[in-house]
């Protein structure tokens, strides 16, 4: 179990292995705390490997292992990870709910740290419903409780969430505060891990503001780290960020080359998911078939005793006819009830074991399912990358078309070939149609549901819906679109006039709800 927990964050398979390892000592002997422990430490792993419905499934067993046993600290934690789970899986008032539970808790044991960390959590939550005031003061709730504790030192999340927040509002001034202070909170600990994702947080802001060459120094520092570290996801938003820089500088073959080289990085990043993802659903699968013929065994085993005590007790009655003569019939009667309820036991056994096989061949449909579903979202997001690529491309070629009249006449043969070029990349992508056949795999259902709403939507206003719908953030929409954050709200607010949304209602909401 030390094993496991020492290397979650280092060797996470290691990790796993250690913990099924743990898992079957753990049942042998019945310590429910332990147990509780292990499923904890499982339900974690399988949440960092994307696998939400067995993680859900372990957190949920930790619960009912907890019931009989008082300790509030990991339950707490249990909460707020099924809260981090329910927000992955686009559950929000589930993961509102939960996280407000684990701060009950806190409150009733009277836990600061963990009731600092459940107030960030639920400010987080009223981040991403857009509800920023909410966000703010639970944000700010946090962090003096922090300061009271003189734990500084376990801020730097909520320094970061901060920073966030403004980012959305468009304070970049304050945006870049917070962001500065996590960094500096995460140097202090060593955390390489994390500073990367706030080095490309204030990189973008510093873009945001006008500052780019800072902000190119500051995602290269960010790039150099993820690489070193092998942080791909992190290396992948590092690129497209200095794509962005770049484009603004007008430097659009490097811009060009980042937004090629951050595609294929994501591309990797998907492949070797999937991969893991199946072999780990495998995994589950047979440790749970292991599981399942364990059981089978011990009921063959029970059955065997009872025929072996059936027998003995035929052949008692057999010896017994030779001195019971006169009540010959009554025996050879009792024998004979005997027998049919062995009979029927035997019958309810061979029910029983029907009733395995079949489970198992759902559990085989359930991962072959969970794998259609994994490569439809990967088609989805590799589509929307490739859309984003177009965008860019068909900018550079409309300028360079522009400067036609402009150059000379070498100048002008030259962009005519890089002109000729973009239209051959053009050719090789894939474009809308496609994007939108791969999105209805992951989402079924959902341009038909939605054009029951509103019949009129243009193309464009269903790109945002189908962009909202996979919840990404207004940055990522606005960069996807290829607009202004001003556009941006513009085309949401034509949106929800369509959709016909009373004042109250949250567009993103009735998106997701879809």
């Amino acid at each position: 179990m030390l094993k496991a927990e020492r290397t979650i964050n280092s060797e996470p398979d290691s990790s796993y292995f250690f913990a099924i390892k743990a898992l079957e000592l753990g049942k042998e002997t019945e310590d429910n705390l332990l147990l509780a422990r292990i499923h904890h430490l499982l339900g974690k792993l399988l949440y960092f490997k994307g696998i939400y419905a067995e993680s859900a499934n372990n957190l949920l067993l930790v619960e009912e292992l907890l019931l009989k046993e008082e300790f509030d600290p990991l339950l707490i934690d249990n909460y707020n990870f099924r809260g981090k789970i329910a927000y992955k899986t686009q559950k929000l008032d589930d993961a509102l709910s939960l996280h407000q539970k684990a701060f009950d808790l806190t409150e009733k044991i009277n836990d600061e740290i963990r009731k600092a960390i459940s107030i960030g959590l639920i400010g987080f939550i009223y981040e991403k419903r857009q509800e920023y005031q909410k966000a703010l003061k639970h944000q700010w709730t946090a962090i003096s409780i922090f300061k009271k504790l003189k734990r500084d030192d376990l801020s730097a999340e909520i320094n970061e969430n901060l920073g966030s927040i403004y980012e959305d509002l468009e304070i970049f001034d304050s945006a870049s505060y917070y962001f500065q202070k996590a960094l500096g909170l995460k140097i202090e600990s060593g955390d390489s891990l994390n500073m990367i994702s706030t080095l490309n947080n204030l990189g973008d802001i510093y873009r945001k503001n006008g500052e780019i060459e800072q902000g190119l120094e500051i995602t290269n520092e960010a790039l150099a780290l993820s690489r070193v570290l092998d942080q791909p996801y992190e290396e992948s938003s590092a690129l497209r960020d200095l794509a962005r820089s770049y484009f603004e500088l007008k430097d659009f073959q490097k811009a060009y080359n980042y937004l090629d080289s951050s595609r294929i990085v994501y591309r990797e990043i998907y492949n070797k998911e999937t991969a893991t993802q199946m072999a780990l659903m495998e995994e589950l699968f047979l440790i749970k078939l292991k599981d399942q013929q364990i059981i089978e065994l011990e009921q063959l085993k029970a059955f065997d005793a009872k025929i072996r005590i059936l027998f003995v007790v035929v052949i008692l009655l057999l010896i017994g006819t030779s001195w019971l003569i006169i009540s010959k019939k009554n025996i050879k009667s009792k024998v004979e009830r005997q027998l049919l309820e062995s009979e029927k036991e035997i019958m309810l056994t061979q029910q029983k074991l029907m009733k395995t096989e079949l489970y198992n061949i759902q559990l085989k449909d359930e991962t072959i399912s969970k794998e259609l579903e994994s490569n439809a979202k990967s088609l989805t997001a590799q589509t929307l990358h490739v859309i984003d690529k177009n965008k860019m491309l068909e900018v550079i070629r409309q300028r360079l078309q522009d400067s036609l009249e402009k150059d000379t006449r070498e100048q002008k043969k030259n962009i005519r070939n890089l002109v000729k070029m973009i239209d051959y990349n053009f050719v090789q992508d894939t474009d809308w149609n496609d994007f939108k056949k791969n999105f209805e795999k992951a989402h079924k259902n959902f341009f038909q549901n939605l054009h029951h709403q509103a019949v009129d939507l243009t193309p464009s206003e269903l790109r945002l819906a189908s962009l909202m719908r996979m919840n990404l953030s207004s940055k990522d929409i606005a960069s996807t679109l290829n607009i202004s954050p001003d556009s941006l709200r513009i085309s949401r607010y034509r949106l929800r006039k369509k959709l016909a949304l009373g004042k109250g209602e949250s567009l993103q909401q009735f998106i997701l709800s879809i």
